[in-house]
C-alpha cells in the first residue's frame, strides 16, 4: 500500500496540525514547604488579598482595589518584603505582585496583614501569560503606571539564555500594558545579564527611552528598597545594575 494519501482522503484535505511546543519559561517552579503561618495566610488572607486569574480571561485592575490609583506591577517579588515596603511608603499607588512560589506568596500575605496594606494585591501567575495581548493575556492596554522586575533569574549558562525574561517579544508586551510615560524598572547583580537587558532595551528606541541616557545604567531610585537578595550580593562584592526606561 502506498504511503501517499489520495487527493480525496481526509489526510490530504485537512491541514496538518502544528507540532506541540512547550512554552519557554523564565522560571523553574520549586514549591518548597509552607510554614504554619504561610499555610494560614493562604487559607485566611488569600481570599482577601489574592487574585485568581486564568489565562484567556480579562482582568480589570480597577476592580481589584477599593480606591482607583495608578497601578504598579512587580514581577517575581521573592519573599515580598521589598514590595510590602514600597506599598507602605506609597499609599497613593496600588501594587500588584506576581510570584509563582507559594512560600514567597504566603510570606507577603502575612506582611500585608501585619502592615495593614489596602493597596497591595498578590497573584500566582506567569508574567508572560498575563502581559500577552488578548485573547491570551489579561491586562488591558495602557493599564499600568510601572512594571518592576527586580533580580530575575539571570540564567547564566549560554544554552539557557533563551529563558531570560527580558526578550524583544516580552518587552513588546510590556510596552502594550504600560501607559504612555509609564516606567519599566529592572535590576540585577549579574553583569552579563545587565548587559543583555540593556542591549534588548536599547534596540527598541521607538518604544522606550532610557532615563539615564542612551547606553547607560541608572542610579538606584530611592523608591526601590534594597532586597535581602541584593544585600547578600553586595556582601559578596556584586555590583547592582538598575535599568529605568520610560514608555514613549
Amino acid at each position: 500500500m502506498s504511503d501517499v494519501a489520495s487527493p480525496d482522503s481526509p489526510a490530504a484535505t485537512e491541514p496538518a496540525k502544528p507540532p506541540h511546543h512547550r512554552p519557554v519559561r523564565s522560571f523553574v517552579l520549586r514549591e518548597g514547604r509552607l510554614t504554619a503561618g504561610q499555610q494560614r495566610a493562604f487559607e485566611t488572607l488569600w481570599p482577601r488579598f489574592g487574585v485568581d486569574w486564568q489565562p484567556g480571561t480579562a482582568l480589570d485592575p480597577a476592580a481589584l482595589f477599593d480606591t482607583p490609583q495608578p497601578l504598579v506591577l512587580e514581577i517575581g517579588f521573592g519573599n515580598g518584603e521589598s514590595l510590602a515596603a514600597q506599598a507602605a511608603a506609597a499609599p497613593e499607588r496600588n501594587f500588584l505582585g506576581l510570584e509563582v512560589h507559594r512560600p514567597g506568596v504566603g510570606h507577603l500575605l502575612l506582611a500585608i496583614e501585619r502592615l495593614g496594606l489596602g493597596n497591595l494585591r498578590v497573584m500566582r501567575a506567569d508574567a508572560r501569560a498575563l502581559l500577552r495581548p488578548p485573547p491570551e493575556g489579561g491586562l488591558p492596554a495602557a493599564s499600568l503606571a510601572a512594571v518592576q522586575l527586580f533580580f530575575p533569574d539571570p540564567w547564566p549558562k549560554k544554552r539557557h539564555h533563551k529563558r531570560r525574561i527580558v526578550q524583544p517579544d516580552f518587552m513588546q508586551d510590556v510596552s502594550r500594558v504600560l501607559a504612555p510615560g509609564g516606567i519599566f524598572h529592572a535590576a540585577t547583580d549579574w553583569a552579563p545579564h545587565a548587559e543583555h537587558m540593556l542591549t534588548v532595551l536599547e534596540a527598541m528606541p521607538a518604544l522606550f527611552e532610557n532615563t539615564a541616557g542612551p547606553g547607560h545604567f541608572a542610579k538606584r531610585p530611592a523608591s526601590r528598597p534594597p532586597t535581602k537578595f541584593e544585600r547578600r550580593g553586595e556582601r559578596l562584592g556584586h555590583q547592582v545594575f538598575d535599568l529605568v526606561y520610560r514608555r514613549r
